[in-house]
């Protein structure tokens, strides 16, 4: 049977309204979903083409440009020498400088971890560096720690470490405005505080050895008394005041990031101090950097001086890789995590992503992968000065490329 001509016509024009508001709705859909995806993204960067063993690396503004740089020790694995790399805006490799071929005393550096800071308050920046012979070579060998002062790189011995040195950390322990250093080690199980004199010189305040201690340290006021405490593998190390000499009393914030048992794999993490509530006391975050098995988890401090888990993550392998800044600026910190790949192979683990956890404001977190061949030791910063923070990414600790992940949210 056929339809009379207008039938059609107008079957015709009552379909095409019908399908007019749902069109439009799913433009409109579109364009929501579109805008969420296209927040926060990244533009990819290779800036380093020849790292070798870049175990310790860090970013700071070296040659002050108002560009950030990378600093780093050159083949950690058997030692070798220190430098950093100047940023630039422009495409391409960026420019070497050779802080110091070898230490004073001869041999070559190598470090798990490597910091930059004003050690001596002329408002540069200037590179620590550790004497050792590399962790594959004999990690048990002590170490010497030294600061270079910029921009002459005259280097100045802070002290001795009984082995390898796995954490470093710089910050003001006693309040005089001068930078004194934590020294963590690899093996030893051992922390050591040495404290920056008027003079310039250091002296070495606390000597801890706890069963436990061996990777993941940062510093913050963790008991809300003014002082710069020291958080390393989930024990906490109170700051005792004065001229620091006092007893560092021990507590515990988990028991399960350093009561592993087993290889060298025992009791590595990562630690990362940030204010997430903004209530003048920071959240201690943890990460696992070599095992399976262990969450991404940051803990809130309690009246009690006790500490609750909030789990972001169930699990994560291998992740060597924490930094907690407001990635999306929103005004809520977010974490950047993720997994490195040299090291997740041997867990039988097949995926790498680098992600990051976007703290939504409401207790929730939404995971946002950015990559997916795997970050060792990333880290965050402010490259350009543009009021976004953007991400070093390192692949994995055998890599040769070192990537900057620019952030396109200004």
């Amino acid at each position: 049977m056929r339809f009379p001509l207008f039938l059609s016509l107008l079957l015709l024009i009552l379909l095409m309204a019908c399908g007019s508001e749902p069109d439009a709705a799913v433009t409109e859909g579109e364009e929501t979903m579109t805008e969420a995806l296209n927040s926060m993204e990244f533009s990819a960067h290779r800036v380093v083409d020849s790292a070798t063993w870049w175990w310790a690396l860090t970013i700071a503004d070296v040659n002050n440009d108002k560009i950030q740089d990378i600093v780093y020790i050159h083949n950690n694995a058997q030692g070798g020498y220190l430098a950093y790399r100047a940023g630039k805006q422009a495409p391409g490799i960026w420019e070497e400088t050779i802080v110091a071929e070898a230490p004073p005393s001869g041999g070559t550096f190598a470090a798990g971890d490597l910091e930059a800071g004003d050690m001596d308050g002329d408002g540069d920046i200037d590179i620590l560096g550790v004497k050792h012979t590399g962790e594959w070579d004999d990690a048990g060998e002590s170490a010497e720690v030294y600061w270079y002062e910029n921009p002459s790189w005259e280097p100045h011995l802070i002290g001795m470490a009984k082995d390898a040195v796995k954490d470093l950390s710089i910050g003001d322990f006693d309040g005089d405005g001068l930078a004194d250093l934590a020294v963590l080690t690899f093996d030893e199980e051992n922390l050591r505080i040495h404290h920056q004199r008027a003079d310039g010189s250091f002296k070495m305040v606390a000597d801890i050895t706890q069963k436990g201690l061996h990777e993941g340290m940062d510093i913050g006021d963790v008991d809300g008394d003014g002082d710069n405490d020291i958080v390393a593998n989930g024990f906490i190390f109170a700051n005792p005041g004065g001229d620091l000499t006092g007893e560092w009393t021990m507590s515990l914030v988990d028991a399960k990031w350093n009561n592993q048992e087993g290889d060298w794999s025992a009791n590595g993490t990562k630690h990362f101090l940030a204010d997430l509530n903004d209530d003048g006391t920071p959240e201690i975050f943890i990460t696992h950097s070599e095992r399976a098995g262990y969450p991404l988890s940051y803990y809130t401090r309690q009246a009690d001086g006790s500490y609750v888990e909030t789990v972001i993550l169930k699990e994560i392998p291998a992740a060597h890789t924490l930094q907690v800044f407001d990635m999306d600026l929103d005004g809520d910190l977010d974490v950047v995590t993720g997994i490195n790949y040299a090291r997740a192979v041997n867990l039988d683990v097949d995926h790498f992503e680098v992600m990051i956890m976007v703290n939504e404001g409401d207790g929730n977190w939404t995971q946002k992968v950015i990559e997916e061949e795997g970050i060792y030791n990333g880290r965050v910063a402010d490259f350009e000065g543009d009021g976004d923070y953007d991400i070093f990414r390192y692949p994995n600790h055998e890599a040769k490329e070192l990537f900057l992940l620019v952030n396109q949210t200004k």
